[in-house]
């Protein structure tokens, strides 16, 4: 059984009369990476802040790697966050950057920082002073700072926001390595949805501030990947059969009398004959595949994630 490393209750966070995350109950198990996906405003960033001590909730309970109350302080210290873009001095190098952390920190160990910028590969530009760094050079950098604790866990909010798509390729190839190599578990929020799929092994989507599916990568695939989709004569009638018969049937009504389910792939014989026997005339009932991307547009609504 995988150790628990965060685990909250019915986590609330409320301004007047708005919940930025409401009864949001979420568990990150060891050796996860798991993506936190939503649109802006969703509550990702809340949920971030309150696991980091930025905002405290408003109700609520949370343990990190089993310590509560007071005890969380110590624990944090094994979570490395970015959160927001780290304030490092634009005059300084990377290395007199982190040698200020470092000693900010009360880290001992003097070599951390030729260690951590040999890890996120900054060690050939060290001496670069960090205002004249592109993008990518600044986010491995504000990774590197995450790091300096040795943590068994990152929690990355939006880390590769802003970066091309060699950048967010570096910073995913780096995430995989500490993930496989170091054995860090890592909890990360993007919108650059195919690439959480690409290194995910486990996906929760969030709306107005409440987790609305949680899946591993297998049941991802499982469900998103494929979906029953088929044209009718009747799409009134047939989604009142579909909703009279399958309890919990997830479905969506296209354009041209399409109707497309994404869930109950096994029962797909049976929803045929079903809607059949009630006279509704079906055309094209095939089941297609989706990817990542369609299926959180689908869960959360709208045309765009951003």
């Amino acid at each position: 059984m995988q150790d628990i490393i965060i685990k909250t209750r019915n986590l609330n966070k409320k301004y007047n009369d708005f919940y930025a995350i409401k009864d949001f109950s979420f568990e990150l198990k060891h050796g996860e990476i798991c993506g936190i996906i939503g649109k802006n405003g969703a509550g990702k960033s809340t949920f971030f802040k309150s696991l980091s001590g930025q905002i405290f909730p408003t109700s609520g309970e949370m343990e990190i790697f089993n310590k509560t109350g007071k005890e969380i302080l110590e624990a944090r210290k094994r979570i490395g966050f970015m959160i927001e873009a780290p304030e490092f001095f634009g005059d300084f190098t990377a290395e007199q950057n982190l040698e200020y952390f470092r000693r900010q920190k009360g880290i001992p160990e003097k070599n951390i920082v030729s260690k951590m910028l040999n890890i996120v590969e900054l060690e050939h530009r060290s001496k670069k002073k960090f205002k004249e760094y592109s993008m990518g050079m600044k986010q491995r950098l504000g990774l590197a700072l995450s790091l300096m604790n040795n943590p068994d866990c990152l929690i990355l909010d939006e880390p590769t926001n802003g970066l091309d798509p060699e950048g967010r390729n570096d910073i995913k190839r780096l995430l995989l390595k500490l993930n496989r190599e170091n054995n860090v578990t890592i909890m990360i929020s993007s919108h650059i949805l195919t690439e959480i799929e690409a290194i995910g092994s486990r996906f929760v989507f969030v709306k107005d501030g409440k987790i609305v599916k949680d899946l591993s990568k297998e049941e991802l695939y499982s469900t998103s990947r494929k979906a029953i989709k088929f044209k009718v004569d009747n799409t009134a009638k047939a989604t009142q059969v579909l909703e009279r018969e399958f309890t919990g049937i997830e479905y969506k009504v296209l354009a041209d009398s399409e109707i497309i389910i994404y869930n109950l792939l096994e029962k797909s014989p049976e929803i045929n004959t079903k809607l059949a026997s009630n006279g509704i005339l079906i055309y094209n009932f095939t089941i297609e595949g989706e990817n990542l991307e369609e299926y959180f547009l689908d869960l959360i609504g709208g045309k765009s994630y951003e």
